[in-house]
């Protein structure tokens, strides 16, 4: 996972590859769709909505990048990326706003269909990169349909594919999967087959279902109360990051990242073995890391933050495009003496905790609460996510295939933290307000946290080091 700017892409011949006009005719004639958008696709687009019309717009995409040898097919390619988009309803489904609700409406598999076009030559690797990331904030207008789109740049060696989406098209998990999948309808195209792929799920019937479990939700709900104390004992708002940022967290500030290698593959092992013998997952020793970093750092006590948890509750959402993730409040106060094995039973608790209220979508909790925490900026809250994604579809072939993915730094005066458990071993990618505070502050936490993990996966054996204590303040 990384910033665009950070991922080179040599020099070539630059592509654009967007759905037809029969396509687009399709959608501004199709009628409302009797399934209504998710909570968060809802809540997204209004919000981009608000801020444009206060003459705001700040790009918030998420995609991929990855690299193919030789020349490109562009018919087997265009085939491919017709079948990908057919396979999955959600990017064939899209949103416009009537009389104050937001409707969706969905075009036919069999309207989709490809144009590309050749935007220009190019010699320069950063000249090149601005002109990407331009092209691809432009083309994934949360307000315009399709809000996504290919750019792809050819050399005489090979192509280098990169595709964005709006964030009502995608989650994190969806972005790791995708890049084998295209590559698997672009070699079943080459090679004359059918793709061999699973059967999946449609996010549109995902939505329809959520709404309808939603509903029978009310104000006395176990997870709806959760919510309420979480908030309150926060001050009134869901908890920021630990420590200062230097905004108030509702401004929209301009964003940089951090990235930080956690452990590598051996001490991953022995951090999982040491979470174990705790009667803990990993995610718990990644969050219970945090706790410790937060109160080690002179942050107020206890630890909260808000943790995404994926809601592909069913095998047939496993390899479906969408955006399935819902968030949980977590909180971890932690005592005076509490080391790394006290707190990740506690934060084992936690988190367990917080993906049972994670069932209740959180925009849904705002709508009984009579709160929208969304007003002014994308960020609803600060957040730590944790994926674990060894196992991903394609993943041994990632280094092969130089594949990212890729995260647009969305202006936000919040913080965000994604820690992601790879083959290669743990790694933190964060972003946060351009502000000098939240530099050091971010630099500082992130740093701490890789400290207490590293130290962690020592106790369980790899070099021996003794059982870690981590003192209140610094």
């Amino acid at each position: 996972m990384t910033e665009l700017n950070q991922y080179v892409v040599r020099p070539g011949q630059v592509r654009e590859w967007t759905l037809h006009p029969p396509a687009i005719s399709a959608a501004q004639q199709a009628g409302r769709d009797a399934v209504p958008p998710s909570y968060n696709q809802e809540s997204h687009v209004l919000t981009m909505a608000r801020l444009q019309e206060r003459g705001v717009r700040t790009a918030d995409w998420g995609g991929v990048a990855f690299e193919m040898p030789g020349r490109l097919h562009l018919d087997a390619f265009g085939g491919a990326l017709v079948n990908w988009i057919g396979r999955h309803e959600t990017l064939r489904s899209g949103f416009r706003s009537v009389g104050g609700e937001l409707h969706r409406f969905t075009v036919p598999q069999e309207v989709v269909g490809m144009d590309s076009t050749v935007l220009g030559d190019f010699r320069d690797s950063g000249v090149l990169n601005r002109f990407l990331r331009d092209r691809l904030d432009a083309s994934t207008h949360t307000l315009r349909w399709p809000s996504y789109v290919v750019e792809t740049v050819q050399r005489a060696d090979s192509v280098t594919v990169l595709l964005a989406f709006d964030h009502t098209q995608t989650d994190g998990y969806t972005l790791f999967a995708m890049v084998h999948e295209i590559q698997e309808f672009y070699a079943a195209a080459l090679e004359g087959r059918a793709p061999s792929l699973p059967d999946t799920g449609s996010h549109v019937s995902y939505s329809d279902e959520q709404r309808r479990e939603a509903s029978l939700v009310g104000r006395d709900h176990p997870a709806v109360l959760r919510w309420e104390r979480f908030i309150a004992d926060s001050g009134g708002r869901p908890p920021g990051f630990p420590l200062p940022l230097g905004t108030s967290g509702e401004e929209l500030v301009p964003q940089k990242s951090v990235f930080e290698w956690l452990l590598d593959s051996a001490e991953t092992d022995a951090l999982s073995a040491a979470c174990r013998a705790e009667r803990a997952a990993l995610p718990a020793g990644v969050l219970a890391a945090n706790a410790l970093a937060a109160r080690q750092l002179g942050a107020p006590a206890p630890y909260r933050t808000v943790m995404p948890f994926h809601t592909r509750s069913r095998s047939e959402w496993s390899a479906s495009v969408g955006w399935y993730v819902e968030g949980g409040p977590v909180e971890i106060d932690l005592g005076a003496g509490c080391d790394f094995r006290s707190a990740v039973r506690r934060a084992q608790i936690a988190a367990r905790e917080a993906r049972q209220v994670a069932r209740v979508p959180f925009f849904r909790v705002c709508e009984l609460l009579g709160v929208d925490f969304k007003k002014t900026t994308p960020d609803p809250f600060s957040l730590l996510s944790y994926m674990d994604v060894r196992d991903s579809p394609g993943a041994g072939d990632w280094e092969k295939w130089n594949a990212r993915a890729l995260l647009r730094l969305s202006d936000s005066g919040k913080a965000c933290l994604w820690v992601v458990c790879t083959r290669e071993g743990l790694y933190l990618f964060g972003r946060y307000p351009d502000t000098e505070a939240a530099g050091v502050n971010v630099t500082r936490f992130v740093r701490c946290v890789r400290d207490i993990l590293r130290a962690a996966a020592r106790q369980d054996g790899v070099t021996g080091a003794p059982r870690l204590q981590v003192a209140s303040f610094v």
